[in-house]
């Protein structure tokens, strides 16, 4: 085996990924949803009265959109992701 192999492994194959470490991140990635859309819910009242219905510039509309949706998407998958790993590791991989 050369260096480079060595600082550079290769992703585990999908036997050997573990599926109850999946499922915390996803179980903690929907709470996090839930929070952050109930902390925001004023907000998001106002950007949906805001983006609908559509504007003239559909391309201008649909960017904003999907900009609105990615946010209340990514945040929770990476807070999520990162607060299941955690409990994984703490409290489920003992």
């Amino acid at each position: 085996m050369t260096e480079e192999d060595r600082d550079w492994p290769d992703p585990p194959l999908e036997s050997d990924r573990d599926a109850g470490r999946l499922r915390v991140r996803l179980l903690c990635s929907a709470v996090v949803f839930v929070a952050f859309v109930a902390l925001s819910w004023n907000y998001a009242g106002e950007v949906l009265a805001m983006l609908w219905p559509p504007h003239e510039s559909l391309s201008r509309w649909f960017t904003l959109v999907l900009l609105q949706l990615m946010g209340y998407v990514v945040l929770p998958l990476l807070v999520g992701g990162f607060l299941g790993d955690l409990v994984y590791d703490r409290f489920v991989d003992e």
